[in-house]
């Protein structure tokens, strides 16, 4: 098969098995990403590399078929072209918001006849040397990257993948290499794969690093070996230590299993050698012991537990554990060198002696555990000294788990292992959690309780036991009856479980005491990885929310018209008591029950008629429904029969938050509050358009979190606006009686998720989280007026918010089109994303220039930016929704017989901000008089004051709505851009993202204004700027905002370029490269973006070094792919990025050293359909003719600069022809006589064709 493009570096030849996957079966399309060739026609990669890009709500879909494609051997065989393969839906493990799963299954239509690849186990051990290559788009043959394994990483609180370092790689990891093979260096065997992923706020990382998923990790999810594939290498867990996954829950010693945990993950407060006891019929603390090991094994835990589940040890935190039981020291010290990746040493008289020696030099740090490690069938010393071998290097950790407390083994470990006041330390460490014991239990003496209800015993208060330990511990400790015993370190065990037992049911017992509404009250269940999904929450047991047997006027086992029988009170509303019913004609469905607070008050009577009227027209899924109404047969009281309300009070979720209780924990707690914000206003917008009502007394009690939606309950305060009724969050604007308006409403919303968000852990540095607390306060403003005019307003910048926080914690698109502002026409590239301009070759040729990276100037970019879309209550929004003139003058002119309106006097102030851009832009010729010049300043001028007067007749037509319309402070902050105050700009720009928080336009807007700041304070244009600390600081904000509108939607080009120009200024153009490289095929600034990188691979080392032939194929396969899919026709761009490209050739050839020919390394690397010199002559020869074409596109006027270029240009041909000629005009020309014209020397202007380098007329 001939490869489509193929890296110098690529190692294709040494791992057949390496693919690449396509989309299709054109070689020429971008690549999904790679895999790994297993047998069976199996291939092995990530599951989001055969994913669909996110629709619009955020879902994925699966490929059914994709194509595979070997660039190192002939996969096809006789068959041209890639193989199709088809997605094994069965064995699909979609990836996870915590880095976890992404795995899939491809099975190919046949077999090919290359060596496959065999996975094999082996400690993923930190700093250790591995290589992959991945497929991106600008070298789809192949690129090989040197890493490092940096230990878990990920933002999950316990992560299961391994992060890989790319420092010191010349190249980045980027699309295309998830799914490609990660091979250890040392030992050159497959032990994981790379899964590319974008860092979170909580677990930041450089773009450049990705992940490993270990072999290990591989199996827990896909059962390979079932399929018959052969893995090589021993588990971690050994089959004689590992139990079944469904039984590592049953039978454990409660205290030990959390005294492992915490060993395993690595706390503080445990020692690097553990010393454990199960002897003989001990059986319930070896299963304990065997059950933990179990759930710390990346392939033997159990693939439904949870990476952060409480009192779990750590996915991956064990690397070797084994049963010694007859096992000799030379097996013992084989399987850890196995495990450690250890090649077997030569043959010597003393082969075991070798292999203990590689354990001591090589051995990385890691975790080991060896039970029955006194049965062994080797003499002490053997055993002892490989123990040491496995410790020497420092920061290892070993279990040791004794049969027989008395064994000498032990005394010899303590004596030759353990540091002589290993027993103090142990003691003292020991001393902390009873003490934490002791605390917990003060606690709990002061915690009410609550008594046993129908369906709910009281919980359990435990006796205290922190004095009982404490005793024990002073007899273990120094000067203690048993301090110095052989028995101190089976007592300091057994007394460690214990504390740890009766830590446990002290806090379990603190949690049940703690209030009526604790965790057994309720069943939560994961959400999805939809954008809205909430986790499920239901009752648990309604009968256990009953909390006493009989309320003011019912008691348990009351019926009320043979239908509904009472099993007691739950709760009182601002109105009435609540009680729990059963249907018995519904199979005893619950129901609730309401009655009235206080029947003798004809007030509360009324109410409870209002609020029955109300239930009944009421017609809403997150509003609590009316089913019935009933009377009791003594007592006439009556009560309306609601829906039960399955589910929990925000109350408790804010709880739930407050403790980090999965799965209301971690990055994502903040989009649940965000969709709880959602729902809500849902309601609201339903209560207020439709119903005319405001509901009044929002609170944290009265919005139930039910399954994965919310329910409103107590609608008894639902009124009228303005009518008096019960408030929780009173807005400043309400009286004393509570007279509500829909702007209080609002106002309660923001009160409600503000509290929801106080109970979140430290909000994260990104910009989501700044986004939401806008938008609450803007809905808690105290000018009623200055809050959203609608539930359905505050709704719109949630969704915005929300889209947002997902964007940058998974770092994936969430795409939604502005429902305020239009589409950029143009994108802020300051000139990086067009072809070099011509005043680039003025100074020169080759040699010398290094890419600017300029910040668009600010006339520019104010009528550059998105565009508010018009008010469709405005009067001309037809004729603004039909209007496609480009020039602005004329339009002037056609809208001068519109009607008057605020969107016509803003239509008209953008286009004075284009006309004084274009008198800007224009100036005064050079040469010209001075007099020119202020003409065409004062042009401008007149234009800006023109776009203030327009702005200022919009804002009269706004009269008081003016002081809120963030469209002014749009259009103020435009003018500022085009008077040149980026400063003030920002300002303006702040109060439109104080008033929109969910759009990307004015966070657009403000990451130019910074970027602009810091580029002045680094010219030393802004004088006000302290120095180097505030221009990184301005960069940091403007980077800030770049990346969160980046991230929500890639193919804002403008976005990509600004962190681009951040980055090249940085010299780091790789990262600029991997921002451009996102912008999609969709996107109108597609193309910018693709010139961008020709221009950046094409460019000269930043810091001076001489450019290599690796950059020089990116940018021949970067231009290439431009021209032929990425939609450059511009024949004359085209010519101008060759010739940049010619010159770095040259620049290549000339830093060459001796016995290397650059130009025959550039041509072994690129496709057979590339044209390339062959020598430094013809290289010069075509970059002579490029400079020759270039000449011909200089305007032929008569202005002198003109004439001087295309001289320049001129000069540089000829300076670069072989022969070395340069260009003269006349030699008998005397100096003081004027030039001849430009075109009595410059031929007449060739016919439109593009060329292919070195093709010259």
């Amino acid at each position: 098969m001939r490869e489509p493009l193929r890296a110098s570096n690529s190692v294709s030849h040494e791992e057949s098995w390496r693919v690449s996957l396509l989309r299709t079966q054109d070689r020429a399309g971008r690549p999904l990403g790679a895999g790994v060739l297993l047998p069976g026609g199996l291939v092995l990669t990530c599951a989001h590399t055969v994913l669909s890009r996110p629709g619009q709500d955020g879902t994925r879909t699966p490929f059914d078929t994709v194509y595979v494609d070997g660039p190192g051997a002939a996969l096809s065989g006789d068959r041209p072209g890639p193989l199709r393969a088809r997605l094994l839906r069965e064995y699909l493990v979609l990836p996870t918001p915590h880095f976890s799963g992404d795995l899939a299954l491809l099975k190919l239509d046949h077999e090919p006849s290359v060596p496959h690849a065999v996975l094999h186990r082996q400690i993923p051990a930190r700093n250790e040397p591995v290589h992959f290559t991945g497929y991106p788009e600008d070298l789809p043959g192949g690129e090989h990257l040197d890493a490092r394994l940096m230990g878990r990483g990920g933002p999950a609180p316990k992560p299961e993948w391994e992060q890989l370092d790319t420092e010191g790689s010349a190249y980045v990891v980027r699309h295309g290499y998830s799914g490609s093979g990660v091979v250890h260096s040392r030992s050159r065997r497959l032990i994981g794969i790379v899964a590319h992923q974008f860092g979170t706020p909580q677990a930041p990382v450089r773009r450049e690093h990705a992940y490993m998923i270990p072999t290990e990790t591989v199996l827990r999810y896909l059962p390979l070996e079932r399929l018959g594939l052969t893995v090589t290498g021993p588990p971690a867990v050994s089959r004689d230590v590992a139990v079944a996954p469904d039984r590592t829950a049953s039978g454990r010693v409660p205290g030990l299993h959390r005294r492992l945990t915490r060993w395993l993950d690595g706390a503080a407060d445990t020692d690097a050698v553990e010393l454990a006891f199960a002897g003989e019929g001990e059986h319930a603390l070896l299963h304990t012991v065997r059950s933990a090991l179990t759930l710390a094994d990346r392939e033997q835990s159990p693939p439904s537990a949870s990476a952060s589940s409480a009192g779990e040890p750590q996915v991956g935190s064990i690397d070797i554990a084994v049963d010694a039981t007859n096992r000799t020291a030379e097996e013992l010290t084989v399987h850890a060198a196995d495990r450690i990746g250890l090649d077997d040493p030569p043959p010597s008289r003393t082969p075991h002696a070798e292999l203990l020696g590689q354990i001591t030099e090589a051995s990385p740090p890691l975790t080991g555990a060896f039970l029955a490690i006194d049965r062994s069938a080797s003499p002490d010393a053997e055993i002892v000294a490989l123990l040491r071998a496995l410790l020497a290097r420092g920061d290892s950790r070993l279990l040791l788990v004794f049969s027989d407390p008395r064994s000498p083994l032990l005394a010899r470990v303590r004596a030759e292992l353990l540091e002589p006041e290993w027993a103090d330390r142990r003691a003292d460490r020991l001393a902390a959690r009873v003490t934490k014991l002791a605390e917990t239990e003060q606690r709990l003496r002061q915690l009410p309780g609550y008594p046993a209800t129908a369906g709910r015993p009281a919980p359990r208060r435990p006796d205290d036991r922190s004095p009982r330990l404490r005793e024990q511990l002073q007899r273990l400790s120094r000067g203690g009856l048993l301090y110095d015993t052989p028995a101190l370190p089976h007592e300091l065990f057994r007394l460690a479980v214990d504390i740890e037992t009766a830590l446990l049911d002290a806090e379990a017992a603190e949690l049940a005491l703690a209030g009526p509404l604790g965790p057994h009250e309720f069943v939560v269940d994961p959400p999805g990885d939809g954008l809205t999904d909430l986790p499920v929450v239901a009752v648990r047991d309604p009968d256990a929310l009953v909390t006493a047997p009989a309320g003011p006027h019912l008691a348990g086992g009351d019926r009320l018209h043979q239908q509904y029988e009472v099993v007691g009170p739950i709760g009182q509303g601002s109105h009435g008591q609540v009680y729990l019913a059963r249907d018995l004609l519904l199979d005893n469905r619950p129901v609730a029950l309401k009655g009235i607070l206080d029947p003798g008050n004809p007030a509360a009577v009324l109410q409870a008629h209002q609020e029955r009227l109300r239930l009944v027209s009421l017609n809403h899924p997150s509003v609590i429904r009316v089913v019935n109404y009933a009377r009791h047969p003594s007592t006439s009281a009556e009560f309306i029969v609601m829906e039960f309300a399955d589910g929990a009070p925000l109350e408790w979720v804010a709880a739930r938050i407050a403790q980090h209780r999965p799965p209301f924990s971690g990055p994502r707690v903040r989009e649940f509050i965000v969709v709880y914000g959602l729902l809500i206003l849902d309601a609201l917008s339903y209560l207020h358009d439709q119903e005319g009502l405001v509901y009044g007394d929002l609170s944290l009690t009265n919005v139930l979190h039910c399954g994965n939606g919310i329910k409103l309950i107590d609608v008894a305060g639902v009124r009228k606006p303005g009518t008096q009724g019960p408030v929780s969050h009173r807005p400043p604007e309400t009286g004393p009686a509570g007279e509500m308006t829909t702007a209080g409403d609002l106002y309660s919303v923001g009160a409600v998720l503000g509290a929801l968000l106080a109970k979140a852990p430290a909000p994260p540095a990104d910009l989501g989280t700044e986004s939401l607390e806008r938008a609450l306060a803007r809905a808690m403003a105290r000018d009623p007026k200055r809050r959203y005019a609608s539930a359905q307003e505050m709704a719109l910048q949630l969704r915005g918010v929300l889209r947002e926080l997902r964007s940058l914690r998974l770092g994936e698109e969430t795409f939604e089109p502005s429902p305020l502002f239009d589409r950029a026409a143009t994108a802020l590239d300051g000139q990086l994303g067009k072809a070099p301009p011509l005043g680039r070759w003025r100074t020169g040729g080759a040699g010398g220039y290094l890419l600017g990276a300029g910040v668009p100037d600010p006339a520019e970019v104010a009528v550059a930016l998105p565009v508010p879309k018009p008010d469709r209550r405005d009067p001309n929004w037809k004729e603004l929704q039909r209007t496609s003139y480009a020039d602005p003058a004329g339009l002037l002119q056609l809208s001068d017989e519109w009607l008057a309106s605020p969107e016509l006097h803003l239509l008209r102030c953008r286009l004075h901000l284009e006309l004084a851009r274009d008198q800007a832009r224009l100036g005064a010729p050079q040469g010209a008089p001075p007099a020119a010049a202020d003409g065409g300043s004062r042009g401008r001028d007149q234009q800006l004051v023109a776009a203030a007067m327009e702005l200022d007749r919009a804002r009269a037509l706004l009269g008081e709505r003016a002081d809120y319309d963030w469209r002014l402070d749009w259009h103020q902050g435009l003018a500022e851009l085009a008077h040149g105050r980026p400063s003030r700009a920002l300002n303006c720009f702040d109060e439109v993202y104080y008033a929109i928080p969910g759009e990307y336009a004015p966070k657009l807007a403000l990451g130019y204004c910074h970027e602009r700041l810091a580029d002045e304070g680094r010219s030393g244009a802004d004088d006000a700027a302290p120095g180097a600390t505030a221009r990184e600081e301005r960069e940091q904000q403007a980077m800030r905002f770049y990346d969160a509108v980046w991230r929500r939607n890639h193919a804002l080009g403008s976005a990509a370029f600004g962190l681009a120009r951040i980055h090249l200024a940085r010299r780091s153009p790789d990262l600029a490269l991997a921002f451009l490289d996102g912008v999609p095929p969709d996107s109108r600034h597609r193309t910018a973006a693709r010139t961008a990188m020709v221009r950046i691979h094409a460019s000269p080392p930043a810091n001076g070094s001489a450019p290599t032939v690796a950059s020089a194929v990116r940018a021949y396969a970067a231009l290439r792919r431009l021209v032929s899919h990425e939609g450059l026709t511009d024949r004359q761009a085209y010519e101008r990025l060759t010739t940049e490209l010619l010159e770095l050739l040259l620049e290549l050839v000339g830093a060459a050293r001796a016995k290397t020919d650059p130009l025959a390394d550039l041509r072994a690397s690129l496709p057979p359909g590339m044209s390339v010199p062959a020598t430094e002559r013809e290289l010069r020869e075509q970059l002579s003719a490029s400079y020759r074409r270039l000449a011909k596109q200089v305007p032929r006027t008569d202005r002198a600069e003109d004439a001087a270029l295309a001289e320049a240009l001129l000069d540089s041909a000829y300076r670069t022809r072989p022969l070395g000629l340069k260009h003269y005009r006349d030699r008998n020309q005397d100096r003081d006589r004027a030039p001849r014209p430009l075109t009595a020397w410059l031929p007449r202007r060739p016919r439109l064709r593009l060329r292919e380098p070195g093709d010259d007329a």
